[in-house]
């Protein structure tokens, strides 16, 4: 007699054949990305070179000299032309004197400008080819990291099926509750955390909210949940799909002030605060070089475009680096602005530093004040290849102060000190009221003088639970 197999329910087929395709693509994804981003790093067959000044100098005496009739006067010897080119690349240009220590011309005024012109050149080309191939580089980089991430989503951490035991446990908590569970997902990485995802239903014509599940769900696993936002707020009796993310421990209140130099021009200062993701909190200030419009623009952009990129889950080393070549192209290569930015983990309680030419920022705890300063250059100069990110552990209670320049100008010399006198002095914990505190005794401070666009940023870290 022939077994009688178990017939698989189409649920289950439909289901098996999803997760099929969705891994499939995934690594098409990852493949794709992966191979485009390490030929763009690839490094190219032959170094970039650069014209030497002895180079520079041939070439100078080609168009400059054939043709001059005294050019068999001037005695301009290969030792002469060794001499120059040295001199060149040491100063980065010559000077009639510089012709005149090797050899007699007279057109070494038309000369001296026709080797410095084309040694401008050549410093710009070089310059450019750099930028490109760095910007080429840290695209690249970028590519690698998608694929990494489209691996990591498809690979152990994001698992389909194969969660038993824990689909078991849930199932048997959960049916306590009159709740079927038809499906368990998990997503679980650095950047969001983990979270569960439930195809579900409530049995007996019942409806419980999506918190009811999420604190029922809390106990079975012995874990702090909270629903995902944005999603269902009620499971009823058709299968539905929720998620639930681990709770977040800690929690950010903030409070700001900004003003421009002068009530009648903008804010060339831009500020952002937030939160990005499940559990980043993520706080930063750009202050554009100068004041104004031009300066507003670009801040602005900074801002901006770091936003755009925290938002679609980088974390803030490839963003920043990404921010970077970006702006390694910007239509104005001497403009540029600075940025402080700060990363607060609201799981952990890590607050992560980073600075890009910014002024130092402070940290008040029982009382006592630092300072977190951090050496860098602004945006769009930063040529190292690690950033100077520092990290350190936070605890509830803690005050962080971040500021533009224009608040550590207006108080002289001694403002970094001044600061963080009047930071000890000031007993409000309202983040808000402490700012507009020390506002005040900033603008009453002797020989207090506006000088610039003025920012500051008062965060507040507590305990959620």
């Amino acid at each position: 007699m022939p077994i009688i197999k178990k017939k698989e329910p189409v649920e289950e087929i439909f289901f098996n054949e999803l997760e099929d395709i969705i891994s499939y693509n995934m690594k098409q994804m990852e493949h794709c990305l992966t191979t485009i981003g390490k030929r763009m790093c690839a490094e190219q067959d032959e170094d970039l070179e650069k014209k030497t000044g002895r180079t520079i100098i041939e070439s100078t005496i080609l168009k400059e000299c054939m043709l001059c009739r005294e050019k068999d006067k001037c005695r301009l010897t290969l030792d002469g032309r060794d001499k120059l080119g040295e001199l060149l690349e040491k100063q980065g240009g010559l000077s009639v004197q510089n012709i005149r220590s090797v050899c007699k011309c007279q057109r070494e005024k038309e000369w001296v400008e026709e080797i410095n012109t084309i040694y401008e050149r050549e410093l710009f080309l070089y310059a450019c080819e750099q930028r490109f191939i760095e910007m080429r580089r840290m695209i690249g980089e970028q590519y690698i990291e998608a694929g990494r991430m489209f691996r990591s989503f498809s690979a152990q951490k994001y698992q389909l099926s194969g969660v038993r035991p824990m689909q078991e446990i849930i199932e048997k908590g959960l049916k306590a509750h009159h709740l079927r569970v038809k499906k368990v997902y998990i997503y679980e990485d650095d950047m969001r955390g983990k979270q569960i995802y439930l195809f579900l239903k409530a049995q007996k014509g019942r409806e419980v909210t999506t918190k009811e599940v999420a604190r029922w769900l809390s106990v079975i696993l012995q874990e702090k949940l909270q629903p995902l936002p944005n999603g269902k707020q009620a499971i009823g009796e058709n299968y539905e799909m929720m998620g639930v993310q681990a709770a977040t421990k800690f929690h950010v209140l903030t409070g700001v002030i900004s003003r421009a130099e002068k009530e009648d021009m903008k804010n060339g200062d831009n500020f952002s605060m937030g939160t990005v993701g499940n559990h980043r909190f993520v706080s930063m200030i750009s202050d554009g070089m100068g004041t104004g419009t031009a300066a507003n623009r670009d801040s602005k952009a900074v801002i901006e475009t770091l936003e755009e990129l925290l938002e679609v889950g980088l974390d803030e080393k490839r963003a920043v680096q990404l921010l970077q070549s970006i702006f390694v192209f910007w239509p104005e290569k001497e403009r540029y602005s600075t940025l402080d930015y700060l990363q607060i983990d609201l799981h952990a309680g890590i607050g992560s530093f980073l600075k890009l030419g910014a002024c130092p920022c402070f940290l008040k705890r029982k009382g006592q004040v630092e300072m977190v300063q951090l050496p860098s250059l602004p945006v769009g100069v930063l040529k190292e290849k690690s950033l100077p990110i520092h990290r350190k552990k936070l605890e509830a209670e803690d005050f962080i102060l971040q500021v533009s320049d224009g608040i550590i100008d207006s108080m002289g010399e001694k403002g970094v000190e001044l600061l963080m006198e009047y930071m000890k002095q000031i007993h409000t914990i309202r983040p808000q009221g402490f700012v507009d505190e020390l506002m005040e005794k900033i603008e009453k401070t002797e020989g207090y003088e506006k000088k610039d666009d003025m920012t500051m940023i008062g965060l507040g870290i507590w305990d959620k639970y």
